[in-house]
């Protein structure tokens, strides 16, 4: 099974991390983040609850809420595959705020922005703001 995960990861990184890139070019941020909102969209997800269990089971990291308040919500990424996404350089994390961002506005009903900074622990703290 660990050996199926591995491709897994090389393949969700080959995509993510080169290929995409490569193709949207100097827009990669701006459409990644819009393709993380369908995402969200797609896979209905309205709590964050069904956040968490979806960045799992799509190997994105390990997402906890650090704070959440009524109109800031502060997420942490974690986990071995966002350490080797930094040590490799990647630090794109827009689809990942695309997809928190409209999984809070469909659960609170106001729009919401998010967006990803890379902390000194080599974790991605995503903020979310909603109006």
């Amino acid at each position: 099974m660990e050996h199926t995960n591995e491709h897994l990861y090389f393949l969700n990184s080959l995509y993510r991390d080169f290929i995409l890139p490569t193709i949207l070019g100097s827009e990669d941020k701006e459409i990644l983040y819009w393709a993380g909102k369908h995402v969200s969209r797609k896979y209905d997800l309205s709590d964050i609850d069904d956040l968490i269990e979806f960045f799992d089971m799509a190997q994105f990291g390990t997402l906890k809420v650090l704070k959440d308040k009524k109109h800031t919500a502060v997420f942490e990424l974690s986990g071995q595959v966002v350490t080797d996404r930094l040590d490799s350089q990647s630090d794109e994390f827009s689809l990942e705020s695309g997809i928190i961002a409209e999984c809070l506005e469909r659960q609170n009903g106001t729009p919401t922005e998010a967006s990803a900074t890379i902390t000194k622990k080599h974790v991605v703290q995503i903020t979310a703001q909603s109006d």
